[in-house]
């Protein structure tokens, strides 16, 4: 087959679209196998649930997978009022997205024109750039200060331009938060202005530090805000791909002029609705991610590794080299970590807080690469 680029593509795909790179995701499983002719390898790179999804969940799959013939109700009420119950909030000031990379998607379509600016980490989740300039926006890129946000220039790179800022917190891939101070003082610091800030709250749940701020309380404030958190991580639904945004009930019918119907898969809608009452499955997720968290950050800091704290369900270490070698080192022994190159931190790698058995599996690798 014939993989050659087109000549005439230049002259008819806007030259925003031809400048995107494309988002890098965590080696599948399969695929390494069946590079290395391996079995048993670990995935430790896209920060799922390792304990899987809700039993509750699973059985809400079994019983409404003979429907999955008809379309979905594409407002998904159901799990709109549930989840405003748990908010507090009204079922219109919820949106739903096929993952929550989905409703940043909608935003920067409904708030992004042609040299239009969004303001965001330089070392953060690479999506937020991908949908900016798809809609020939300009990503802004501010670096970390000490593996976080730069929330002071951040604020000084607002301009007449600027129309989305986001913010991950916990970050990825750094895993770091903010305080309430500094949080309130970066809000205090931004001009009133016609642009919207963005909280994509994906981790929120894993955080112990009770001075993080939570995004809900600052929606309907001075400043427009969209809180975003995803049923992938903690609910271990990733494969469902089920996001949702809270924000102003104006906000939310604006941003849904421009969501696709059916977005939300009636199975999807089902499993979540079981995922979000379960609290069982949720404490038992905690307690497998804080326990791994601790003997991963033990064993990293043994080992002589910068350790970035972290407040999420993954940990990021540092060495004092490009990592690669050691990622790749890490792919034989069938260990899938994420070399963080692709976020510009180059001499990182970030790992998934996996079982006891993956995490162990996954320092023993670690110190053979390491130590040679």
């Amino acid at each position: 087959m014939n993989h050659t680029t087109p000549s005439w593509l230049e002259s008819v795909i806007p030259h925003h679209i031809l400048s995107i790179p494309t988002y890098v995701p965590g080696k599948p499983i399969a695929e390494l196998e069946r590079q290395l002719g391996i079995r048993g390898a670990v995935k430790m790179a896209s920060n799922e649930n390792p304990i899987g999804p809700s039993q509750a969940a699973l059985r809400a799959l079994e019983q409404h997978l003979p429907e999955a013939n008809v379309y979905p109700e594409s407002s998904a009420p159901e799990l709109r009022e549930a989840l405003a119950l748990v908010y507090g909030l009204s079922p219109d000031s919820i949106i739903l997205g096929n993952g929550s990379d989905e409703i940043m998607q909608m935003s920067a379509h409904v708030f992004i024109r042609p040299g239009d600016e969004a303001i965001m980490g330089s070392n953060t989740f690479s999506m937020y750039r991908i949908v900016v300039e798809a809609f020939g926006g300009k990503a802004v890129r501010v670096p970390l200060k000490n593996y976080k946000f730069d929330l002071k220039a951040m604020a000084s790179a607002v301009s007449d331009r600027t129309r989305l800022i986001f913010l991950a917190v916990p970050n990825s891939p750094t895993g770091t938060i903010l305080s309430r101070l500094e949080f309130e003082t970066f809000l205090n610091d931004l001009p009133d202005g016609h642009f919207l800030l963005v909280l994509d709250e994906a981790y929120r749940e894993y955080v112990q530090d009770t001075d993080c701020p939570m995004g809900i309380d600052y929606v309907g404030r001075r400043l427009p805000v969209l809180v975003l958190r995803t049923f992938s991580k903690i609910y271990g639904l990733a494969g469902l791909r089920v996001g949702y945004g809270l924000a102003e009930p104006w906000l939310i019918e604006l941003i849904n002029r421009v969501r696709p119907p059916f977005n939300i898969n009636s199975l999807a809608q089902k499993a979540a609705v079981a995922a979000l009452g379960d609290m069982g499955h949720i404490e038992r997720s905690l307690q497998v991610t804080r326990q791994g968290m601790l003997y991963l950050q033990e064993e990293l800091v043994e080992l002589g590794l910068h350790v970035i704290p972290s407040q999420a369900n993954f940990i990021a270490f540092c060495l004092e080299n490009d990592a690669r070698p050691v990622y790749e080192g890490l792919l034989k022994e069938g260990i899938i970590v994420r070399h963080l190159g692709s976020f510009g931190l180059d001499n990182c790698i970030r790992v998934t807080v996996g079982t006891d058995q993956e995490n162990r599996k996954f320092v023993a690798a670690l110190r053979k690469v390491v130590k040679g």
